[in-house]
């Protein structure tokens, strides 16, 4: 399935207002609300502070506290009203000025107003907070003017194809909370107020966290969000095993699982419960945007600065291998750093595990020589050695442990530094490592220079992981900030992914085009399962306990009598007229 529609959406309008009667195509007018939806987690966030946790967990609840000035129709992908109501882009794209709706306004009954988005912009642009990642794209601006009480102008210093993504996701802060507090530190366990349909309500540290419905939700009055955020209460439990937390869902500690490995779809789904439809297993077919994962190489470090290296580390990891004996031939190969850009066909060089030719290249590369322990070192005595960090996970254990072997044999000496995720962060954020196993979510809006502009290789907490340099790729990411014809920038990024990819920055994974999912048989849900753009975090979005359902599974359950059978695959498009 091709996915590059997904990068044409109609952002760059000079819109200004949208008609009242706005609906929500996968929302459901069946909807009831009510009920706690439970889910798992693999490990509890260290802040719920977006601006200062770029990750995620946080991305999720935050998102579900604090509102953004616009919302994003799931379908066309057109900006749509949420904080603000209208909007207005000038002709030369500097200048974007937003009117706040009226009727939105915090838990607490105070008005939304200007001075609560000039208080969000000052915060993050603010050096004393930790707020990096989210200052990198609003550094783009001028700092806002007030016009009135409901109006807010944004004055760009560049033209850049994503400045409105950029203040359209803008999460805003209630200024009358945070105002004298320290960002840094006050609002890890606790976001204050609400313009959003849910609460942080009660945290566990280690534990769980719980977030609950507001009934005076300011948006439930628009059309749009009619028969969205279901559920009264969402609680998500911490479960660091994996199997543990498997065990706990077919128990029914959870509603919905989606740490799902390749092993556990293929081999830990025959039991009762599954077999009964009491359990539902599907793969959802859609066209959310397909993100990486692998190896992030460190080039600061001497020993990964000679591509040879980096590219010898590439050919020993047996992708082939892992693919049919580790994933169960449920993933792909990843060729490219934008999964999906240019169509099915990579166009990049496939590099496919080959130990002769990475012992060439090491040669090559100065290591000639082996130690008395039979590891290779060069003409200055250096070990070819490093470390590979990793969260803990059984199937990655199993690739860790293939690829070392595999290292072994062709004389170079691998360490495994398996960590917790709170501990990996901190890794990360100052670049703390030799290799990192890491993934990185896919984007509507592929932007590549927080991952791969130079600019970025040494700021500290922020996401070029490799520390990569290269003069093309800099030059050609400069040059895409003005191109607003989605079509040329996807040509430039097309190069850009190709030169990425032959500086070998990544020891690339694989991926899926697909979704995996266990859930109780008892939701009500759109047709295609998630949104046209989705992914799991539609099942907050626009699923709920349909009532029926709920007592005929409980029957079934009592009786030990099967259910209607599902889809196991769902395609989008075949699901929608």
């Amino acid at each position: 399935m091709k996915i590059i529609k997904i990068f044409i959406p109609l952002i760059f309008l000079t819109c200004i207002s949208y008609s009242k009667s706005l609906v929500n195509p996968f929302a459901s007018s069946d909807a009831r609300k009510g009920g706690m939806l439970v889910l798992h987690t693999s490990e509890f966030p260290k802040s719920f502070n977006l601006y200062v946790n770029n990750a995620a967990d946080a991305a999720l609840v935050f998102g579900l506290v604090y509102d953004s000035l616009l919302d994003i129709h799931p379908l066309t992908l057109e900006f749509i009203p949420l904080i603000a109501d209208s909007w207005k882009v000038s002709a030369d794209k500097k200048v974007f000025t937003f009117h706040i709706d009226r009727k939105a306004k915090w838990a607490d009954g105070r008005p939304i107003t200007a001075r609560d988005v000039l208080f969000t912009y000052d915060t993050i642009m603010d050096t004393n907070n930790m707020t990096s990642v989210q200052r990198l794209f609003l550094s783009r601006f001028d700092r806002p003017e007030i016009l009135d009480d409901y109006t807010i102008r944004f004055k760009a210093s560049t033209v850049h194809y994503n400045n409105l993504v950029t203040l359209a996701g803008l999460n805003i802060l209630p200024e009358h909370l945070y105002r004298g507090k320290d960002f840094n530190k006050s609002f890890n366990m606790k976001l204050p107020g609400s313009s959003g349909p849910y609460e942080l309500t009660d945290v566990k540290e280690g534990r769980y966290y719980e977030l609950t419905r507001r009934d005076d939700y300011w948006a439930d009055v628009l059309p749009y969000r009619q028969g969205m955020y279901n559920f009264k209460k969402l609680r998500f439990k911490v479960i660091r095993d994996d199997k543990v937390a498997f065990e706990a869902f077919k128990k029914g500690d959870f509603d919905v699982f989606t740490d799902i490995s390749p092993k556990r779809w293929v081999t830990e789904t025959d039991s009762e419960k599954f077999a009964n439809n009491w359990i539902i297993k599907q793969k959802v077919y859609n066209y959310a945007p397909r993100g990486i994962r692998g190896f992030a190489i460190n080039m600061r470090k001497k020993i990964f600065q000679d591509i040879r290296v980096r590219k010898a580390l590439f050919m020993l990891l047996d992708r082939k291998t892992i693919l049919e004996k580790i994933m169960y031939n449920q993933m792909t190969p990843l060729y490219s750093y934008f999964p999906g850009l240019g169509g099915s066909k990579p166009y990049n060089e496939i590099i496919n595990y080959n130990p002769e030719r990475a012992k060439k290249l090491l040669r090559e590369a100065g290591f000639t020589t082996l130690d008395k322990e039979g590891y290779l070192i060069n003409s200055r005595g250096e070990r070819l050695e490093f470390t590979i960090s990793s969260v803990a996970d059984e199937t990655m254990e199993k690739v860790l442990t293939l690829f070392s072997d595999s290292c072994k044999k062709a004389g170079i000496k691998v360490n495994i530094d398996t960590v917790s995720w709170a501990t990996l962060i901190k890794k990360l954020d100052n670049y703390d490592f030799d290799l990192v196993s890491i993934g990185w979510t896919g984007t509507l809006f592929p932007d590549p220079e927080q991952l791969w502009h130079s600019r970025h290789a040494n700021e500290i907490g922020g996401s070029n992981l490799s520390g990569y340099k290269n003069k093309k790729v800099d030059s050609l990411i400069n040059s895409l900030p003005p191109i607003f014809n989605a079509e040329q920038r996807l040509k430039i990024i097309i190069v850009i992914d190709k030169l990425i990819y032959k500086d070998v920055p990544y020891i690339l994974f694989w991926g899926a085009d697909y979704i995996r999912i266990f859930y109780k048989n008892c939701f009500g849900k759109p047709k295609t399962v998630f949104s046209k753009y989705g992914g799991t975090s539609d099942v907050i979005a626009y699923w709920w306990y349909e009532e029926e359902k709920v007592k005929r599974l409980r029957e079934a359950e009592r009786k030990k009598e099967p259910l209607p059978q599902e889809e196991v695959e769902v395609f989008y498009d075949r699901n929608v007229k």
